[in-house]
């Protein structure tokens, strides 16, 4: 890890595809994501990571479960990169900011490490 790394712990992440329900007034955040979202947004606010502007790299290592469970971890991407803009860490998550995403998953981490790495422009 570089200095000008930011590293940031959360919960493990709900899938994509638990992410939203669907209803009579239309698409929403399911209860499931809404918790999530309150539990990695106090983890978030709690670490204070500074703000990152311009373009990164962000690597996720996503805890290795012994659950025995079958996880495309692809899934699990989503939620945390949408948190990380939803509070200001990062700038968005278009393609002239998020220039690279690396996943895998990892035995010893709980829940999942966040590493945002700024790119520096060519000068």
């Amino acid at each position: 890890m570089t200095s000008e790394q930011t590293v940031i712990m959360l919960p493990f992440p709900v899938s994509v595809n638990a992410m939203y329900s669907n209803g009579r007034s239309g698409r929403f955040k399911s209860p499931r994501y809404e918790a999530w979202l309150t539990e990695a947004g106090y983890a978030l606010m709690v670490q204070r990571p500074a703000k990152i502007k311009g373009p990164v790299t962000l690597s996720y290592e996503v805890q290795d479960g012994s659950d025995g469970r079958r996880r495309d971890i692809g899934n699990l991407e989503k939620g945390p990169t949408d948190l990380l803009v939803a509070h200001g860490i990062i700038e968005g998550d278009h393609d002239q900011i998020v220039r690279e995403i690396n996943l895998r998953w990892c035995r010893n981490v709980s829940g999942i490490r966040v590493t945002i790495t700024p790119i520096k422009e060519a000068a």
